[in-house]
């Protein structure tokens, strides 16, 4: 069988987009040249591969965990269900936090995952000094491979939010837990089944987080510092009262693409 019949074969289904993000992926080939190899034939093991793989799909596995990899910012990232899978709406969060963050400056990511936005910001900002924390020490060892991937050095700790050292940051940026337990039995079968619950569900109406980092930083973030949150659709007000209340002003409040309530950025006093 060839790559275009193959490709023929699947052309009508709903994952074809990651089907043919699979065949590239065994095939070792960037998915946009994919097109340019319809006459090659396929190999039987490759084949094997192949089905197994679509067979994962159809049970609504994610193909970024049967690929073992996913994309944010442009960058790749090494995925397994230890980690969530980075979302678009995350990359907002980057968008919106670099103009904030000072030369130089002492970063913290807390709940780094997979890493993606402390390397991304590694990335874009050479000079950032950056610290990235994670409960989930599985987790840590993902990101402790795309970090060395990306020749980024960055500190990880295994923590629960904040590392137990007397550091303190210019610059916070969080993408935490914050699926209340009721949205959470609503969730697509792909994230429930697949993704780690403990990087998705939040306690508090999924608010838990947010008031610990925000009381957290009262001691660990410098006077002036700033802290940046993506958040979920109601959750908006809530958040903005509790760093209110905790001695932050709201210097920034964001809309993702989609046009959905998503990031919220606070200043200590």
């Amino acid at each position: 069988m060839t790559v275009g019949s193959l490709l023929n074969k699947y052309q009508q289904e709903a994952e074809f987009h990651d089907i043919s993000l699979l065949l590239s992926e065994l095939l070792h080939c960037p998915f946009l040249t994919l097109s340019l190899r319809k006459k090659e034939e396929l190999s039987h093991s490759l084949l094997q591969n192949f089905y197994q793989g679509y067979t994962r799909l159809k049970n609504n596995e994610p193909i970024q965990y049967i690929i073992g990899k996913s994309w944010f910012y442009g960058l790749e990232f090494i995925v397994s269900p230890e980690v969530l899978i980075p979302r678009p709406e995350t990359e907002g969060l980057i968008e919106v936090a670099l103009p904030f963050i000072p030369l130089s400056a002492q970063v913290l990511d807390i709940g780094t995952g997979n890493g993606a936005l402390a390397i991304t910001l590694k990335t874009l900002r050479p000079d950032l000094k950056i610290t990235a924390t994670d409960i989930s020490s599985q987790a840590l060892n993902i990101a402790q491979q795309n970090a060395d991937f990306h020749h980024c050095t960055i500190s990880f700790h295994n923590t629960d939010l904040y590392p137990k050292t007397e550091d303190c940051f210019d610059f916070i940026i969080s993408n935490p837990p914050y699926i209340s337990p009721s949205e959470y039995v609503k969730l697509d079968t792909r994230i429930k089944d697949f993704e780690p619950k403990l990087a998705l569900l939040a306690e508090e109406n999924g608010l838990i987080f947010y008031r610990r980092i925000l009381n957290g930083a009262i001691t660990k973030l410098k006077p002036k510092g700033t802290i940046f949150f993506e958040h979920g659709d109601e959750q908006r007000q809530d958040i903005i009262q509790l760093a209110e209340t905790s001695g932050f002003e709201t210097i920034l409040i964001k809309d993702d693409l989609a046009g959905h309530p998503r990031y919220l950025g606070f200043q200590k006093y």
